[in-house]
């Protein structure tokens, strides 16, 4: 005995099972923009959406024909799902297909046109997971994959400037690396001599800025200084990956500060706190990548 549909009060008898068609899983990659049109399959389809590092939302709008389907979209750990949409005369095909009639989200009219939307508050992942599932043979579905549109603006400070100061409080050698930051190159670090070493890494479009008076244990002369645009630096988490690039055969560990130095003219001087980082222990040769949120100018303050 089984409901004629999902919303009917009547039931009939059959002693016919369900005739199901043959059901397969499918994969496919998709990017920022794309649009993907489906129709005649049964089973599952899994789309790989390959993200940027933007934050904002993502967003599947989806439209089609009268046959149910379910749309998940999965991002880090979260996910939203549309339940099956379509044509409520399809309700009965479904309960006897095994789906659970509280998952049914039909009606009289297609309800298959619509949007899904999670928030991307991080540069990473950059990977989210949309799954259609048809257990009848559906007839149309449009799907389009929306990316975070801009990147978020880094907080606005006038009379400071963000400094990355990479310390080897240790004196011992380390490797040299590249550094990257939000996957842009800022400057490279030398850390081979048994020495307080270091790199000033400053986010300035002034050729000329220094910091002259710093909160850190390797002396300012033994630190080198590169300055980067400061467009790189994003609300939020920020990655910043030491990739690299000679191997010295000693290991690795120091600390990197990140500070909001008060800028006069050229010169760079009392720091307030924005985030304290350690790099380490990892083996010679080795690359590692650190996140911090940026939020505030002087966040600890």
């Amino acid at each position: 005995m089984k409901r004629i549909h999902a919303r009917s009060p009547f039931y009939i008898t059959s002693k016919d099972a369900p005739i199901s068609a043959p059901s397969t899983i499918e994969y496919f990659s998709v990017g920022c923009g794309d649009t993907k049109i489906s129709d005649g399959f049964v089973g599952k389809r899994v789309y790989v959406f390959s993200l940027t590092g933007d934050t904002g939302d993502i967003t599947i709008n989806y439209s089609g024909g009268n046959v149910p389907v379910k749309i998940t979209l999965a991002y880090d750990g979260d996910l939203v799902s549309t339940g099956y949409v379509g044509l409520d005369a399809y309700d009965s095909q479904l309960i006897s297909a095994g789906i659970d009639p509280s998952d049914i989200n039909t009606g009289s009219t297609s309800t298959k046109t619509g949007s899904l939307t999670l928030p991307k508050t991080t540069i990473e992942p950059t990977v989210a997971t949309i799954t259609v599932q048809s257990p009848l043979i559906n007839d149309t579905l449009n799907l389009t994959f929306d990316c975070p549109d801009a990147p978020s603006t880094a907080p606005t400070c006038p009379d400071r400037a963000l400094v990355f100061q990479v310390c080897n409080e240790n004196s011992s050698a380390d490797d040299n690396f590249d550094i990257y930051l939000n996957d842009n190159y800022i400057g490279y670090l030398d850390l081979s001599q048994y020495a307080q070493v270091g790199g000033i890494f400053i986010a300035t479009t002034n050729a000329s800025a220094n910091v002259v008076s710093g909160d850190f244990a390797c002396p300012l002369s033994l630190m080198e200084t590169y300055r980067f645009d400061p467009s790189y630096l994003l609300y939020g988490t920020n990655k910043l990956e030491m990739r690299n690039a000679q191997s010295n055969g000693n290991g690795n560990y120091g600390t990197i500060s990140v500070r909001n130095y008060l800028v006069d003219g050229n010169d760079l001087s009392s720091p307030c706190v924005v985030a304290d980082m350690v790099f380490g222990f990892f083996a010679s040769g080795e690359s590692t990548t650190l996140y911090f949120d940026y939020t505030a100018c002087c966040p600890t303050d």
